[in-house]
């Protein structure tokens, strides 16, 4: 039952929006190719667009601040996936 439960929310964090977006906005300003100008919501308050250029200071500290979140979110994903090999090796 445990299982299933880390199951569905390591599902759920996945399909998240703001996961999404973070990911989106994090692949958005590492693309070499593509418009100079790029628009992305402000990482600390997400919710709020903004028009910057892909190589500028204010875009590698966005992009920073996105690695930082998605790399809370991977150790959310690693905790939960140490978890459930817990729980299948006691339950196996």
């Amino acid at each position: 039952m445990q299982i299933m439960q880390i199951d569905d929310k390591m599902t759920q964090i996945s399909k998240s929006k703001r996961y999404q977006k973070i990911q989106q906005y994090t692949r958005l300003l590492k693309n070499i190719g593509g418009k100079a100008v790029v628009r992305v919501e402000n990482p600390d308050e997400m919710g709020k667009l903004e028009d910057i250029r892909r190589n500028s200071p204010k875009a590698k500290q966005y992009l920073k601040s996105y690695e930082l979140l998605l790399n809370e979110y991977d150790v959310l994903f690693d905790e939960l996936g140490k978890r459930k090999d817990r729980l299948k090796h006691q339950l196996f």
